[in-house]
């Protein structure tokens, strides 16, 4: 269990960076800069099942569409919500997007799971489920609080908040959707693949559901802004570079999360996509703090230390479900 959890202490590491790619997005418009990065996750989730499970096609086929519902749509919700994600750092940065889009994921996407295959800890270790919840959520109210407060009230941040939140629900719905491809788990076991390919199958319905979703959305907005020709604007090569090693750490985040909730076993999808979470907020802090955002802010980085405490603190709880 002990290297599960170091796993997704990686798979953490790796979810709270990917963000630093949005900050930046010229010489693309938003929407060619986001359409080209959900056709780049769509190429590196893909091609890391084939390469890792070549017989994955025929693993999907023997369940056909039936199987693929649940992943297909809530990757769909995903990608739409992806989409709030983005939009968000650019109006209130990096730090408190994370903030509150993790606190909505980590209660929709831990509980989801466990309502859906009717999977509850018991006794001491459903006590400290519900702790390890709570603290999380605290420990995400007081960086959002901090965040608000730095931005000069929630009027001024009011539509970065309301992307942030609908970024956390589909976030939630998305390991909801990889939970429903639970199905793949033991038709892997019997070709003998790999725990590692067995996440990139599972991850994969999801992924091109939201990737797909995201890309005709922003091939929308390219054709009514008229924006098309930003994709060959002087540097559009170099941001396509950059936003392929954006495309390899998210996708590693989610690949590792996946081996992890293997390697925990019955705890991984619920107590895992909370610590997930967490160790991401607390990254994606670490990393605001660095690029400036929260430069000269006074108290409220005192608030966002405290949540960070509290996050952190959380962490304990997990080690007892």
């Amino acid at each position: 269990m002990i290297a599960g959890f170091l796993v997704l202490l990686v798979a953490g590491l790796c979810q709270g960076s990917f963000g630093l790619g949005y900050k930046k997005y010229p010489p693309f418009s938003w929407a060619a800069f986001w359409g080209v990065y959900c056709l780049l996750c769509i190429v590196v989730s893909a091609g890391a099942a084939w390469i890792l499970a070549p017989e994955l096609w025929k693993v999907i086929g023997s369940q056909g569409i039936a199987g693929l519902g649940l992943p297909l749509f809530c990757g769909a919700l995903w990608g739409l919500s992806a989409i709030g994600f983005s939009k968000g750092i650019d109006k209130i940065g990096m730090s408190m997007v994370y903030g509150i889009s993790m606190g909505i994921s980590t209660v929709v996407g831990s509980v989801l799971p466990m309502v859906m295959h009717h999977e509850f800890p018991k006794g001491a270790s459903f006590a400290a489920f519900i702790a390890e919840l709570i603290f999380t959520v605290i420990g995400v109210v007081l960086v959002t609080i901090a965040g608000v407060r730095r931005d000069g009230g929630a009027g001024k941040a009011k539509l970065g908040v309301v992307l942030a939140i609908f970024s956390g629900l589909g976030s939630g719905a998305m390991n909801l959707g990889f939970s429903g491809s639970a199905w793949m788990s033991d038709a892997f076991a019997e070709l003998g693949y790999s725990q590692t390919a067995v996440s990139a199958g599972k991850w994969l319905p999801v992924l091109v559901g939201g990737c797909i979703a995201g890309a005709l959305y922003c091939a929308s907005e390219l054709s009514v802004r008229k924006e098309w020709k930003t994709l060959t604007d002087t540097g559009a090569g170099k941001r396509v570079g950059v936003l392929f090693g954006v495309s390899l750490i998210w996708y590693a985040a989610l690949l590792l999360y996946g081996l992890s909730v293997s390697m925990l076993g019955n705890i991984g999808s619920t107590v895992g996509w909370i610590l997930f979470n967490a160790l991401a907020l607390v990254i994606s802090v670490g990393w605001g703090l660095w690029s400036g955002e929260w430069k000269d802010s006074g108290k409220n980085k005192k608030i966002l230390f405290a949540g960070c405490g509290v996050l952190i603190l959380s962490w304990i709880f997990t080690v007892m479900v």
